[in-house]
């Protein structure tokens, strides 16, 4: 097939291409901006909203699980729009760059909220701009996503990939961590002695001078092999919204992804939130939170770049190493609920959780250009973006339903926003750290042990019919 309108290339050979370690990283640093600037909403956001601005935390929970349901109207729309896309930078990375930059903006709008401005105010403008967020995080993330699939058609190769993408989805979220104490500290003005709603947004505007650039590098150096097959590359040429149904609902491994992505969310994400209020309330010691960082990155790094090939070493079947790796962080979330964060055993058990929690995550995300493969083996059609999309709705799914189930449950056993918490509420915030996470951890150890059963050799399969359906021989 001839070069067409719009795209780099559209002549078809094999895609099961290695993939350079500098190639890896162009992609994967992306990661790096992306949560370092995006964890400031998904750990900081509610405790700035209640605490800092004085905006109701039953609004804010309201907020998040409205936005949620906003979202499973949002991805999708913006999933099919990415696959049409056609222009010379190619299908997802013009999303890339445009929704990062937008996201990174608007969050700095959201952080720049007064506590002078009336509540009413105060209410409608960090829902606008937490919707406009929503939008433009979907715009960056959910193409980056697809972008992962269509680097290589190799497998293994997706593995490795997803490794080095982790590893910078650590380093950037365990770096605000690591930072974000002492730079709030820093831009609050008041030597060091508490907290400011000003302090917040000069950390902020920090983190996106520092995280935005490594976006726009992602955008500009990735390159999108695997293409559409040739009848959907046809200029004007649609995919049925019954056929995109079908690629999601009627692939079993898509389902179990999604599963796997909503609890990745809410460990990764969810979880963050929840460390804010654990540690200033149950620990008594926000200045703790900046170890998480220490330990994120050093497990961010470890995990995903050496536990998550090794997994896949072992098993050569991603549902067992999946399966395997959530397992293991069930086990050792569990005992972080007999430990105080002032001793040694609550962090060597964190430690492990996130290692093995990495490693997780890591070898998840190589599932989904596997998936879209399986999509297009059995429907003919290929839509990276479409199932992407509603991997990313399940990612921030579990990054906010967490936390707006845990706000609703804390105002209504008695949260007084920077005073002294009742019983119940510092035990519910233990288990938010150590026992809900745990068995979310269990049932999608189980759910990958016992459904997602493609394996190297089958997933070969489908690539060797794939490339005979384009006429591609081997080389």
């Amino acid at each position: 097939m001839e070069k067409g309108e719009g795209m780099e290339s559209t002549t078809y050979k094999t895609t099961r291409v290695k993939l350079s370690m500098g190639e890896k990283v162009n992609y994967a640093v992306s990661e790096f901006g992306y949560n370092a600037i995006y964890i400031w909403i998904s750990a900081f956001m509610t405790i700035f909203c209640t605490d800092y601005i004085g905006v109701p935390a039953a609004m804010v929970s309201v907020l998040l699980l409205l936005v949620r349901v906003f979202d499973a109207i949002n991805d999708p729309m913006i999933g099919s729009l990415a696959d049409r896309t056609r222009s010379k930078w190619g299908r997802y990375k013009p999303w890339v760059a445009i929704g990062g930059t937008v996201m990174s903006l608007l969050i700095i709008a959201l952080f720049a909220a007064q506590p002078g401005w009336s509540t009413t105010f105060k209410i409608a403008y960090v829902w606008v701009v937490y919707i406009l967020i929503t939008v433009a995080s979907t715009c960056c993330n959910m193409p980056y996503g697809a972008l992962n699939g269509v680097l290589t058609s190799d497998t293994e190769e997706r593995s490795k990939v997803s490794g080095v993408r982790m590893v910078f989805a650590q380093i950037g979220s365990n770096f605000t961590s690591l930072v974000a104490a002492s730079l709030i500290l820093f831009f609050s003005g008041t030597n060091g002695t508490e907290n400011t709603a000003q302090g917040y947004l000069g950390a902020v505007v920090v983190t996106v001078v520092i995280g935005l650039p490594t976006i726009l590098w992602s955008a500009v150096k990735s390159k999108e092999r695997v293409l559409p097959p040739p009848e959907q590359m046809e200029k004007g040429n649609t995919i049925p919204m019954k056929t995109q149904l079908k690629c999601l609902f009627g692939n079993k491994y898509a389902i179990i992804s999604m599963l796997g992505q909503f609890m990745c969310g809410f460990l990764s994400y969810g979880r963050f939130a929840i460390m804010s209020y654990y540690f200033t309330y149950v620990s008594g010691d926000f200045t703790l939170y900046s170890i998480t960082g220490t330990v994120g990155i050093i497990t961010g790094i470890l995990g995903p770049g050496l536990l998550c090939p090794w997994l896949y070493r072992v098993f050569r079947h991603k549902g067992r190493a999946i399966g395997a790796g959530f397992g293991l962080t069930a086990l050792t979330f569990i005992p972080m609920f007999l430990f105080d964060a002032h001793g040694i055993w609550f962090w060597v058990f964190y430690a492990l959780s996130n290692l093995f929690m990495c490693a997780a995550g890591a070898l998840r995300y190589s599932c989904d250009g596997d998936n879209v493969d399986f999509a297009e083996y059995k429907y003919g059609v290929r839509c990276d973006g479409f199932l992407s999309s509603f991997i990313s709705l399940m990612l921030k799914a579990g990054g906010a339903v967490g936390p707006a189930v845990f706000l609703g449950l804390l105002g209504m056993f008695g949260y007084v926003p920077g005073g002294v918490q009742n019983a119940t509420v510092l035990t519910l915030l233990n288990m938010g750290m150590s026992i809900i996470p745990a068995v979310l951890s269990g049932i999608a150890a189980l759910a990958f042990l016992a459904f997602y059963d493609m394996d190297e050799k089958k997933h070969s399969t489908i690539i060797t019919e794939l490339e005979k359906r384009r006429g591609i021989t081997a080389e």
